[in-house]
Order: C-alpha cells, then sequence, then structure tokens
C-alpha cells in the first residue's frame, strides 16, 4: 500500500495476483491491510499491471470493496521499481520488477507517494 505525498491524496493498494485469483482473497487482504494501517477504503484504489484487466476476481473485489481499480502499464511500474520494499528474484525475471504489488501500489499514489506497508 502506498500513500501520495500531498494530504489530500489517496491510498493505492497494488495487487500482484497469479491469473484466477479469488475475489474473497483481495478482498480479505485488502481489508485486513486497510484495518491495520487505519485507512477509510473510501480513501482507497485497487491497481494492477493492465494485463489482468480480464481478471473477473479483480472486478468482483473492487466492486465489494467498493473502491476504484486502475490497471497501469508495466512500463509504469519499471519507472518505480527501485522504490519497492521488496524483491522476488522470479517476479523480477518476469516482469523487471522485484514486486508488482509494490510498484503498482506507488505509481497508483502518484509521484512524490511512498510505501505505506509492503
Amino acid at each position: 500500500m502506498a500513500r501520495g505525498e500531498a494530504m489530500n491524496d489517496r491510498y493505492a493498494i497494488g495487487i500482484g495476483a497469479r491469473r484466477g485469483v479469488a475475489a474473497q482473497d483481495i478482498v480479505d487482504l485488502v481489508r485486513r491491510v486497510a484495518k491495520t494501517h487505519d485507512v477509510d477504503l473510501r480513501q482507497t484504489r485497487l491497481c494492477a499491471l493492465e494485463s489482468k484487466a480480464e481478471e473477473a476476481g479483480l472486478h468482483e473485489a473492487a466492486r465489494e470493496l467498493g473502491v476504484e481499480l486502475v490497471f497501469l502499464p508495466l512500463a509504469a511500474l519499471r519507472a518505480r521499481r527501485g522504490a519497492a520494499a521488496t524483491h522476488s528474484p522470479r517476479v523480477q525475471a518476469m516482469f523487471g520488477v522485484g514486486s508488482v504489488a509494490e510498484a503498482a501500489a506507488l505509481v497508483g499514489a502518484g509521484p512524490g507517494s511512498r510505501l505505506v506497508a509492503p
């Protein structure tokens, strides 16, 4: 999860999931992270790779949570890869970023954003 630098900026929760992810898995995770960090979901958007735009689980989770769902180009995630807190060699080899979820959160929260939670 990342937050923009300005006080009125929203939180962005990056989703880096395998194809076929269940909506309820996403919903449970997002609610748990939001509760842990005292984040109002009304100030939150979900962000994922544009290659996941057809994933039903992402769309269903966003509807259930009542949040915006944003799909981002891989090039944008690669531009923020150095800001990620975690690094998976497998994910790096596949996508050119060490953490799709963290990079998506940072891009989704905008310039100057920072990670709140990996």
